[in-house]
């Protein structure tokens, strides 16, 4: 490969020097080598890389200078909802109602739907959810059939006989029955 931009290889070597991305760095560094060094696979070889990036980052240093090792921009689709309304799907919520703890995912979908009109995934409300702050608990419920008894004196057992990794994992500790 053959460099045709007008930058000096000085140029290029005080731009390595200079910089603190890795990505960028090291897209400077095929270049570097593209003077001394004609073959892109050889050029690939000592930079641990495929020779056919090596050829992508000489053909953009070749068409944009040093613009073009610069990541390009990545599109994406824009959210379903925006700053305000995630606010208020955030404000109603915080306010369940009368005796209620919270919603589950299902719940929160069919308010989005609702509300505003807008289809998610349960997995994206999860996602959404989380990135609002919330965060997912489970309940441990107990079996209406259940002898309370019975499980303390189960879990006694279970402790007098258990043992458990400490911290630093050196050793097994026997638990004492409390």
């Amino acid at each position: 490969m053959k460099l045709t931009a007008e930058i000096s290889y000085e140029k290029v070597k005080e731009a390595y020097e200079k910089e603190k991305s890795g990505r960028i760095k090291q897209r400077l560094f095929i270049i570097l080598k593209t003077f001394k060094i004609k073959s892109s696979y050889k050029i690939a070889e000592i930079a641990d890389t495929s020779h056919t990036k090596v050829q992508r980052w000489i053909n953009r240093f070749n068409k944009y200078g040093f613009d073009g090792l610069k990541d390009k921009a990545r599109t994406g689709a824009p959210t379903k909802l925006n700053a305000e309304q995630k606010i208020k799907l955030e404000n109603v919520l915080d306010n369940p109602g009368e005796f209620r703890a919270g919603y589950n995912s299902v719940e929160v979908l069919s308010k989005i739907k609702n509300i505003f009109g807008t289809d998610y995934t349960l997995r994206h409300v999860r996602r959404l959810l989380k990135s609002l702050d919330y965060s997912r608990i489970k309940p441990r419920p107990t079996h209406i059939n259940k002898d309370t008894i019975k499980a303390k004196d189960t879990v006694k057992k279970l402790k007098k006989n258990s043992a458990v990794w400490i911290k630093n994992g050196s050793h097994l500790q026997e638990m004492s029955s409390a």
